[in-house]
């Protein structure tokens, strides 16, 4: 009886203190994993995390570590060129039949999918066919993996020892269990700093800022310098030097160009990239285009214009953002930067309050219909 209830007191001590840890990160947290084989050293794999980039995989994580859940727990899945994945509890003791499916109550992290691609040495969660059911779990790219690319979460990446995730994945392997090595890859992880730096910023290229006469009725395309390391760019335009109304673009990217197109004429865009290597760069500078004359706009067709001025105030805002001159029958649809729909209303005042609590900081892409014709988007940012 006391050795069940000392179990059941070291157990609730372990979900209490798994469930208080509040991470906080000046930058990208960094951790060792000390890999060793059948008890020796095989040597040390430093990683760092990417909160910018996928927080809630980040935070799980770093909360796991923090109670030693990942020591003794095994690499017990390593494919040449393609993968090692381990944080499987049940690589500890349980029956090698065993490793690989989770625990039951272990809590599930969201999907984070971004533009972040499975290049070699990258870090990403392992899940099942359910997208949202990675729990400790994780895996290395030790080779580039372009088909999983916005099918899981990628949240870091290896920093130095890729080597020994190589050797790993080398190994040999048992004969009823064809990708788990014969002598057991124990891990075990401690966090031991952070890597504060932010990727310097990015070079606008072309067009030449101030260009005029662009033509609406083809692609222009919009070119900025690579800036080393970073893992995606992120790109604004909008008729405002500001950047608070009328974004019509605001996306990821991992390309060096971007082809901009459906613009109004006699209009003046602007636009500006930051890159991301889990940290954020500052702004690059502010370039702008201007749309030639056309007599007429060719992209909107004149039974469509819609004179109502939609204004969106305060932006940013820490939760609240109000909606003014809408009509009934207007429609709102905000999206995160994924595309992902978080919120949908259908409109029946004049003005409408959109409550984003709880949401995570950083842009989400508004727009506004009437019926199937939009009449207003740009970007909502929850400080």
């Amino acid at each position: 009886m006391k050795k069940v209830l000392s179990l059941f007191i070291c157990l609730f001590s372990f979900i209490l203190m798994k469930s208080q840890f509040t991470p906080t990160y000046t930058g990208k947290p960094i951790y060792e994993i000390i890999t060793k084989r059948s008890g020796v050293t095989l040597g040390a794999i430093k990683v760092e995390l990417f909160p910018n980039i996928a927080y809630y995989h980040t935070k799980n994580f770093d909360s796991l570590v923090s109670v030693h859940f990942y020591d003794t727990t095994a690499f017990h899945r390593a494919i040449p060129n393609f993968m090692i994945q381990g944080g499987d509890p049940n690589s500890r003791h349980g029956a090698i039949s065993t490793w690989g499916f989770g625990q039951a109550g272990q809590p599930n992290v969201n999907a984070e999918f971004t533009v972040a691609k499975h290049l070699r040495g990258r870090l990403s969660a392992a899940r099942s066919s359910n997208i949202n059911s990675a729990t400790s779990q994780f895996f290395i790219c030790v080779a580039n993996n372009p088909n999983l690319d916005g099918n899981y979460s990628v949240y870091g990446q290896v920093i130095s020892g890729l080597n020994f995730a190589d050797t790993i994945a080398l190994c040999p392997k048992m004969a009823n269990y064809t990708n788990t090595p014969i002598q057991k890859v124990e891990m075990f992880i401690t966090r031991i700093g952070s890597n504060d730096s932010i990727p310097n910023v990015p070079i606008l290229l072309s067009p030449s800022s101030g260009t005029t006469n662009v033509d609406t009725s083809t692609s222009i395309q919009l070119k900025w310098n690579p800036v080393n390391g970073a893992v995606f760019y992120h790109l604004d335009v909008s008729t405002d030097s500001n950047f608070v109304w009328d974004v019509i673009r605001s996306v990821n990217l991992t390309s060096l160009t971007y082809y901009l197109n459906n613009l109004n004429s006699s209009t003046q865009y602007f636009w500006r990239i930051t890159a991301n290597n889990g940290g954020r760069s500052s702004l690059s500078q502010v370039w702008n285009i201007n749309t030639k004359t056309n007599g007429f706009n060719s992209n909107i067709n004149s039974n469509t214009i819609v004179k109502q001025k939609i204004i969106i105030f305060p932006n940013p805002s820490n939760a609240i953002f109000s909606f003014y001159n809408l009509e009934k029958g207007n429609r709102i649809l905000i999206y995160d930067l994924n595309g992902k729909t978080i919120k949908e209303l259908n409109i029946t005042e004049p003005s409408v309050n959109i409550d984003m609590t709880g949401k995570t900081k950083g842009n989400y892409i508004y727009k506004v219909f009437k019926s199937k014709t939009e009449l207003k988007r740009g970007t909502l940012i929850v400080n």
